[in-house]
């Protein structure tokens, strides 16, 4: 039973530093990438040793569970109604398997473990921007060259998509990911030099992203951990970068073309429509205003926006597409789920500000892109909550200034 257990240990870890890899997947044409099948076996393991959570986020999982409930029977209704009852099949599964046993899985794990998931995590989005950043130096930003390591690995706007597959996803991964790198340098589980090469490498994928919303959540994320966490350790670490940072973007010394061109000419000209995609998007919601107005009781069906879409692609605002698909009811559903981990971050101001500061600066880049992201059942969106949920779900006592945490 301890190998067992070592092992759905690993095989967690393992799924958790691959999340980021969406397109490193046995068949391209169906989103279950290597990370899920790591996350199959741990849930096997669990399983056996008895270590799945039933409740993994304690006394709020009632709630967790009902907004799902409430958001997979929405699509169901509307998919029977007017869609395709075969697509909700698919899209349920999706969702099921990234809200109900990922969360059974990565929070069922003994308290000693979210610190390493939280290592696993950095290691393996550091990693992967470290890899994208001189792959495309390599290629010279090519995307036709770029298609052997994968779809989208740079856009057709010699934009860095990495195993994400799109920019504006990669960057997203990033700015959910900073945090991590400060909480760990400030419990002193990753040294001052690792830590600076982290978040070097971590600002050098923004840039190559050319994510306008990517920019402005990875600032925000570090903002909040800083202001939430206190302390001088972080400042150390944070001031000398950003110096720098400013030093390279004001001086367009190596800065990329496509962040030249998408994010600093639209901060510059405080024009958001030289931000690429933002004007389609706009139009995108807008039109969406226009269906929900019929779909407040009975949705169109799981998948079903493209197919009545003038522009044949589903809105990029969870909330809104949700309701356009699954009603009112999906929507409020999805808003419920994301109350949970907040309501934790909040009540572990109280006994923990280093965990609380982790999640609330985790969260803040994920609501943030609930605003610009369709369906969001892919787990390279969760995990990072997931792993923030742990350590702050881990930590029950307060906490000495500038002391790390014990496992």
């Amino acid at each position: 039973m301890p190998k067992l257990r070592q092992a759905g240990i690993a095989a967690t870890l393992l799924a958790v530093a691959l999340a980021c890899c969406t397109t490193w997947r046995p068949v391209n044409a169906f989103l279950f990438t290597f990370s899920d099948a790591a996350f199959c076996f741990a849930l096997l393991a669990a399983l056996g040793g008895n270590r799945l959570a039933p409740r993994p986020f304690g006394r709020l999982s009632a709630m967790w569970f009902l907004g799902l409930a409430l958001l997979l029977a929405g699509l169901l209704i509307g998919s029977v109604a007017h869609g395709d009852p075969l697509r909700w099949i698919i899209v349920a599964a999706q969702y099921n398997f990234a809200l109900a046993l990922v969360p059974m899985v990565m929070l069922g794990l003994p308290p000693a473990a979210a610190t390493r998931q939280a290592q696993a995590l950095v290691l393996g989005v550091v990693g992967m921007e470290a890899f994208g950043i001189c792959a495309y130096l390599w290629l010279r930003g090519s995307y036709e060259a770029a298609k052997i390591l994968g779809a989208e690995f740079i856009t057709g706007e010699h934009r860095l998509g990495a195993f994400m597959a799109d920019a504006n996803w990669n960057a997203s991964m990033i700015a959910m990911t900073l945090p991590f790198v400060l909480y760990l340098h400030r419990v002193q589980r990753l040294g001052h030099v690792a830590a600076a090469g982290a978040v070097s490498i971590l600002a050098a994928g923004t840039l190559f992203s050319g994510s306008v919303t990517g920019v402005l959540s990875t600032a925000a994320a570090g903002l909040l951990f800083l202001i939430v966490a206190g302390g001088g350790r972080s400042l150390r670490l944070a001031l000398p970068l950003l110096l720098l940072g400013g030093i390279v973007v004001t001086s367009n010394l190596g800065v990329p073309a496509a962040f030249e061109r998408r994010v600093l000419g639209a901060l510059e000209e405080q024009d958001l429509a030289r931000a690429g995609t933002f004007t389609g998007r706009v139009a995108l919601m807008q039109e969406a205003w226009t269906i929900v107005d019929g779909t407040t009781l009975v949705g169109l069906g799981a998948d079903q926006y493209r197919v009545v879409s003038r522009f044949q692609a589903p809105v990029h605002n969870v909330y809104l597409l949700l309701w356009a698909e699954g009603g009112l009811a999906a929507a409020l559903g999805w808003i419920l789920m994301l109350l949970v981990p907040l309501a934790i971050g909040l009540a572990r101001l109280r006994t923990d500000r280093l965990a609380a500061a982790l999640g609330l600066a985790v969260l803040l880049p994920f609501y943030g892109f609930t605003l610009a992201a369709p369906h969001m059942y892919a787990r390279s969106w969760i995990v990072p909550v997931l792993a923030a949920v742990a350590i702050m779900a881990s930590r029950q006592l307060p906490q000495r200034r500038e002391a790390p945490h014990p496992d």
